[in-house]
């Protein structure tokens, strides 16, 4: 079947996940405000490197704009803008929905189906996850993973109502994953593999927000995986009083780096988007993450110290970056 599909926010996982979409078979279209990086996949398409291919390949994207209006309608509209971000950029681009479009929540964090379900019915909303990392190393350029060495797929997402009538709309996206090199399932544990990913992030990208480092140079310092170990355990402790079983041991016994290490043997540093969101001044996902952390914990009586702490320093952070230490001038 021809089926067309809307990425809203291209960068750099929004790349990978579209690319491999397109190369399963779709018409693909990314939509993303960063003019620079749109006018280089037209011109050259997106050049994409990925772990342990010796050369990077080229992947031709249908369409690259700056908003929906350029783009047209779409059967599917995969979100990947922050979660902070969803609602400004939904009404953005109006262009790209019908009364028919699926809508598909795959960024980081926990929430996004609730605020994607205060614009769209939720017999045409799915939520999944990303088992999988990329970098933008410049305009029209990534370099990335489509699964985490630990995990079979890179993707995971499920509709929100599972007697959903578009049902073959979310079949032919896994199977456009799957085809295009993309390990994708589509399934009914969703909501466990969302936490999964949460763990993983609350135990990095607040600390690489503050810190400006790697999950690697994070975790590989012993003060580092220290603090990483304890955000992990609350979260974990959250998720379990929520009826989600997760294993804390499994965050500290086979991920991340560990202290101590050799930096020049580490194959890939993975720099979260956090660690760019800081660094360009913007709003991080912090709410979405530990945020979440610190708001179930309360809700479940679970203490979660360490997450509050992470959280409350990343917005201070953000809400202060102007005021920034700036050296005297000399003379």
């Amino acid at each position: 079947m021809h089926i067309k599909i809307g990425i809203l926010g291209a960068g750099a996982m929004g790349c990978l996940v579209g690319a491999h979409i397109k190369k399963g078979g779709a018409e693909v279209c990314f939509i993303d405000i960063y003019e620079e990086h749109m006018k280089a996949i037209r011109e050259r398409g997106l050049i994409m490197q990925l772990e342990g291919e010796a050369e990077p390949q080229t992947v031709f994207i249908d369409r690259a704009v700056t908003n929906g209006r350029d783009a047209g309608a779409c059967d599917a509209v995969i979100v990947l803008v922050k979660c902070v971000d969803i609602e400004a950029a939904v009404e953005a681009n109006p262009e790209l929905f019908t009364e028919g479009t699926i809508v598909v929540a795959l960024q980081n964090g926990v929430g996004s189906a609730d605020i994607l379900a205060e614009i769209f019915p939720r017999d045409r909303l799915g939520v999944g996850t990303l088992k999988s990392s990329a970098n933008m190393i410049g305009p029209g350029r990534i370099v990335g993973r489509t699964c985490f060495p630990n995990s079979p797929n890179g993707v995971y997402f499920a509709p929100l109502t599972l007697d959903t009538p578009h049902r073959h709309i979310f079949d032919e996206l896994e199977r456009l994953l799957n085809a295009g090199g993309m390990p994708a399932e589509l399934s009914d544990r969703t909501e466990e593999f969302i936490w999964s990913k949460l763990v993983n992030n609350v135990m990095g990208n607040g600390i690489a927000a503050l810190l400006q480092l790697a999950n690697e140079d994070s975790s590989g310092h012993e003060d580092g995986w220290a603090l990483m170990k304890e955000l992990a355990r609350e979260a974990c402790e959250v998720a379990n009083a929520k009826g989600i079983g997760l294993d804390v041991n499994d965050y500290w016994n086979d991920r991340f780096v560990k202290a101590p290490y050799d930096r020049s043997k580490v194959e890939f540093f993975h720099y979260v988007s956090a660690v760019f969101d800081s660094y360009q001044k913007h709003k991080t996902e912090i709410d979405f993450l530990n945020g979440t952390i610190v708001r179930e914990g309360k809700k479940y009586g679970v203490p979660t110290p360490y997450n509050e702490t992470i959280w409350r320093l990343v917005r201070v952070m953000q809400d202060n970056y102007d005021n920034k230490f700036k050296p005297y001038e000399e003379g």
